[in-house]
């Protein structure tokens, strides 16, 4: 396709979620930039999401929300009772069942998608997963109704040789210019030899210097050496994290049995970990439209329905890289269980 057929492509994807400067040349445009384009993506993003989150914030705590909103972040220890927590534990470590995994640097992700199929084989999860107050602080935390598409992971530090990358995620960053949520659920203690994932409290708010770092870094962005910063997920410096937030970076040493819910637009990383080490958990995350004024269906329907959506992709992805010798980013692995 020639490249000025694509403009309306590119066009129509400002008002998406779409973050690559080096894929779309009018997101990367230095000059469009420089009147503001990806500052007021920001802008708008951040607030149509807390429009939506008013729409959602029924039945939710409100020290949850508060702290939500000020921090990025909701931490919830001895979240499960014990009983629970050691037969969903239990049921985890029992599972057989399709692994994905993903290598970056020296650092192996396993996932086990939590299809509708998977999490009726494991009823202790399910209770867990279909708990109507978690549901409410899901939704609001996302700013949609659609609930996260959930997995069961497993990172495995220091397990591959890598000369050449240190782990990207190991990096501060922020995901995206959008509002989005990550959630973790820890099924082992979390500790500084396993990796805690690393936080900057008040950082989620797009306030003046928030936005001030968003314009100058969107005006180097297409050409920036960091391919994921040339993607749109920006890292950001010890010294810029100090500005960004409240207080830098803070790691989340918790014990097991501990909620996570964070919004990943605000500064955070995958902790440095002791080779060999292992974090356990279930993991999930939320992203939509940033522009859309409301939040959404959340039929059970359209929460099915986004796994079939994700297994066909990641098919296809199987079958681009198999025909091209290799795999794909997120391929299958022998391993069955966790």
């Amino acid at each position: 396709m020639k490249s000025w057929t694509r403009y309306p492509i590119w066009f129509g994807e400002l008002f998406t979620g779409a973050k690559s400067f080096a894929a779309n040349p009018l997101l990367g445009s230095e000059r469009l930039n420089r009147y503001g384009l990806h500052a007021a993506r920001v802008w708008s993003a951040y607030w149509m999401s807390r429009l939506r989150m008013a729409m959602l914030s029924g039945g939710v705590p409100k020290t949850d929300r508060e702290q939500f909103q000020r921090y990025g972040y909701v931490l919830k220890e001895n979240y499960l009772s014990d009983e629970t927590f050691q037969a969903l534990l239990n049921e985890v470590r029992q599972y057989s069942g399709e692994i994905r995994e993903c290598c970056q640097g020296d650092t192996n992700t396993h996932r086990i998608l939590l299809a509708p199929e998977v999490v009726e084989q494991l009823p202790t999860l399910r209770s867990v997963l279909d708990e109507a107050s978690l549901k409410r602080l899901f939704r609001y935390c996302a700013g949609h109704a659609r609930l996260p598409i959930c997995h069961i992971e497993n990172v495995h530090n220091g397990s591959r040789d890598s000369m050449t990358e240190r782990d990207p995620q190991k990096n501060l960053h922020v995901d995206t210019f959008q509002p989005t949520m990550k959630f973790w659920l820890y099924l082992e203690d979390v500790t500084d030899e396993n990796g805690p994932f690393v936080f900057v409290p008040g950082s989620n708010h797009p306030h003046r210097e928030r936005l001030k770092w968003e314009y100058q870094m969107s005006l180097r962005a297409k050409e920036h050496a960091d391919r994921y910063t040339a993607r749109g997920s920006f890292r950001v410096s010890q010294e810029e994290a100090e500005r960004l937030g409240e207080g830098g970076p803070k790691p989340f040493r918790v014990k097991a049995n501990t909620l996570l819910i964070a919004n990943t637009f605000g500064v955070h990383a995958r902790g440095n970990a002791e080779p060999g080490s292992s974090r356990l958990a279930l993991w999930g995350m939320s992203r939509t439209n940033p522009f859309l004024p409301l939040p959404g269906l959340g039929f059970d329907y359209f929460n099915r329905l986004q796994y079939r959506v994700l297994q066909r992709m990641r098919a296809q992805e199987d079958r681009k890289a198999a025909a091209k010798g290799g795999q794909s980013s997120w391929h299958v692995i022998d391993r069955r269980q966790i």
